[in-house]
């Protein structure tokens, strides 16, 4: 089995909780405007968080989005972190690594 990282893919996000906070990836952007129509503008000050899992054995980038000026208060250092506050979430999703299909559907109006 080939397994596809992109550029930059830390070990970090191999672990159980996955990465800290960050830029959204150009993969997830690109589908957010593309496919779901998300202005840019409200994309740049959006950060996530990542973790790799399994989905029906297939391997993949689990992907949560959340606006970090709604999350003041809220300690999120990882994709675990989100567990104890869904309702900061507006999108949540995955990346297939074998074949780079993407799904990410929104979960509120953001």
């Amino acid at each position: 089995m080939e397994v596809k990282f992109e550029a930059g893919w830390e070990m970090t996000g191999l672990w159980r909780g996955g990465t800290s906070p960050k830029e959204i990836p150009h993969w997830a952007y690109r589908y957010l405007v593309v496919c779901l129509k998300a202005e840019p503008e409200h994309l740049s000050r959006l950060k996530c968080v990542e973790e790799f899992d399994y989905l029906e054995k297939r391997p993949v980038h689990l992907i949560r989005i959340f606006d970090p000026d709604d999350a003041q208060g809220a300690e999120i250092r990882d994709f675990a972190s989100l567990d104890q506050h869904p309702e900061l979430m507006l999108y949540e999703g995955h990346r297939d690594m074998e074949s780079d299909e993407v799904a990410i559907f929104p979960l509120k109006e953001g």
